[in-house]
């Protein structure tokens, strides 16, 4: 879906928006291209990427954003544009030179020249014609899901794409500005009046009379700005979408199944589905606000973009600065041992997951809403809901959290498991060379010669291995998979989301989550398979040493240490901390003991 920006609070008139662009306000400078790749993903880069969550980007010089169906684009101060994201029709992909503003869609992305002159890039697939827009000169422009349209210089609408039912088919007369939505699109007229066109189901083209001084178009809702700065909304509201907040606003953008607005203090509040929580902005200061499908991006004053909600292909995410040995991936948090033995966290903290205890550790272990860490003298420490398991005291080796029990193995070789019992899952099995607990229920050990053994819910065959010697084992919510000597990968369990059909091919690790899995190839790619729901099985590209799976993220060690996370972030365990990490998530190995 796509998206704009709305600044201004009063209706522009005729002559100004025939001048100018609303996005079109800052100064240009020299032409520099900004060609992205034509890979599925292209990732942002950590000199100017947007982030997800807390916190400023790394970079800024951006002038505007615009948030589309997994592919986001911003506009430079020198009127290039950079995009990131799904790229598998190019849309992620811009050309060189310089524009007045960008609009981001749901396989395609247009740009507005600074000659009033549009340009479209990526495909999309039943309607090729979207990106083949009019050689007319334009001073705005709305990109919709199949169609778009934009405002000539003359203050006539013309609109291009789709036209099933008359969307693109926009009404004579003068307007102030127009945008495009899903099936139906939406003018303002010079005097302040709302008029829209196409499909009218649940009534989103059918706009409330008054004055408005903006309107944005979205999926099956359409919201305008009043003159007072009360922002009212109309169509379907099976998600709240017409329940917008009240108070005094200065932009509204409505996206695909949500909208956001920008308020006089520059505070975000936004509304309608929060599954990949594009609904719940960050806290400070924006300058506007850009509601796509699925996630949403704003522009700080400062000129930083920071994205939140559907993370696919982890390109919002810009990898961390700080160094990291290993990863483990939780339910809704993340876990890192930092090169110096340190243990660092990010995502939901309700129970205290998230926050680390002071020490050197070898191994850092996540679960639903605890974590475990391996100190460098074998004994555990775990931190968390502590409710069902107290961690033994002794030596172990390495440590495996399920969702209600855990297990270690000893550094004789022995596992022990603690937690719950529902599926005996906890009785002692006798000596391996590595060990690995279910979410739910069951649990898989390694033995010395190779071969594995399973015990616990074995209600999908979760628990029933093949035959054969293996290096290593993962365990997912209903199933298991585990990696061949020779490098290959075999599943056993439910398949009911493709995670027990692994791809071809040769790997060095393999990582399950609930419903999906990842796996690290010989050269380095990261592979994922089953459930993509929130981006999880959509790896960035790249070179990586470690991969982990959670329930709907998943995140990778890049070769030079920094952890890139993809995937859910609606409590943050997608973004890796990338600067000074925070009190509440990082602990700080003790120090050395001092000599005399």
């Amino acid at each position: 879906m796509r998206s704009r920006r709305r600044f201004a609070v009063a209706v522009l008139s005729l002559s100004l928006l025939a001048a100018c662009s609303e996005d079109a306000a800052a100064p240009r400078l020299a032409d520099e291209s900004s060609s992205g790749s034509s890979s599925d993903f292209v990732a942002a880069g950590a000199d100017d990427a947007p982030r997800l969550a807390d916190g400023s980007s790394s970079g800024g010089g951006f002038v505007s954003v615009a948030a589309g169906a997994g592919h986001w684009c911003g506009q430079r101060l020198d009127g290039s544009i950079r995009c990131w994201g799904h790229n598998s029709a190019g849309q992620a992909s811009p050309p060189g030179g310089e524009f007045a503003a960008v609009e981001a869609g749901n396989g395609s992305t247009c740009g507005l020249r600074v000659d009033g002159a549009v340009e479209c890039w990526g495909r999309d697939p039943i309607v090729a014609r979207l990106t083949s827009p009019p050689s007319d000169r334009f001073g705005s422009l709305g990109l919709g899901v199949r169609h778009a349209c934009g405002l000539r210089v003359n203050g006539t609408a013309r609109c291009w794409g789709y036209n099933s039912a008359g969307q693109a088919s926009p009404p004579g007369g003068l307007f102030a500005a127009v945008t495009a939505g899903g099936f139906h699109s939406c003018g303002l007229r010079v005097g302040g009046q709302v008029e829209c066109w196409g499909n009218d189901w649940h009534g989103r083209a059918s706009p409330p009379s008054g004055e408005f001084a903006a309107v944005d178009a979205g999926g099956d809702h359409t919201c305008g700005l009043r003159i007072s700065g009360a922002i009212e909304c109309w169509g379907s509201d099976e998600l709240g979408l017409t329940s917008p907040p009240s108070g005094e606003f200065a932009a509204v953008d409505a996206g695909s199944d949500h909208a956001c607005g920008l308020r006089n203090d520059g505070t975000l509040q936004c509304w309608g589905d929060n599954a990949a929580g594009e609904a719940s902005p960050p806290g400070g200061e924006f300058v506007s606000v850009s509601a796509g499908s699925g996630l949403s991006c704003g522009l700080r004053p400062g000129g930083e973009i920071e994205c939140w909600g559907d993370n696919r292909g982890g390109s919002a995410s810009p990898a961390s600065r700080d160094k990291f040995t290993s990863i483990d991936a939780g339910s809704s948090h993340s876990c890192g041992l930092r090169a110096d033995g340190a243990v660092v966290c990010w995502g939901s903290d309700d129970y205290g997951q998230a926050s680390p205890p002071g020490g050197q550790f070898a191994a850092v272990a996540t679960g639903h809403n605890q974590s475990c860490g391996l100190h460098t003298d074998g004994t555990l420490q775990c931190w968390g809901d502590d409710e069902d398991w107290q961690a033994p005291g002794g030596e172990f080796a390495s440590v495996s959290l399920g969702l209600t029990y855990s297990c270690g193995l000893r550094v004789s070789g022995a596992i022990e498991c603690w937690g719950r019992n529902d599926h005996g899952q906890v009785s002692s099995r006798g000596v391996f060379a590595a060990v690995a607990a279910g979410p739910f229920g069951h649990f898989c050990g390694l033995g010395t010669d190779g071969a594995p053994q399973c015990g616990g819910n074995n209600v999908h065959g979760q628990a029933s291995p093949p035959d054969g010697v293996f290096a290593s084992v993962s365990l997912g919510h209903k199933n298991s998979c585990g990696l061949r000597t020779g490098g290959t990968i075999e599943c056993w369990g439910s398949d009911d989301h493709g995670q027990a059909s692994p791809p071809d091919g040769t790997f060095a690790a393999i990582a399950l989550g609930s419903v999906h899995a990842c796996a690290l190839r010989d050269d380095g790619a990261i592979r994922c398979w089953g459930s993509d729901d929130y981006g999880q099985a959509s790896p960035p590209d790249g070179e990586f040493t470690a991969v982990a799976a959670g329930s709907g993220h998943s995140c990778g060690i890049r070769l030079e240490g920094t952890v890139q996370c993809w995937g859910s972030d609606r409590s943050g365990q997608a973004s890796p901390p990338s600067d000074e990490p925070s009190p509440t998530n990082w602990a700080k190995p003790d120090p050395p003991p001092t000599t005399h």
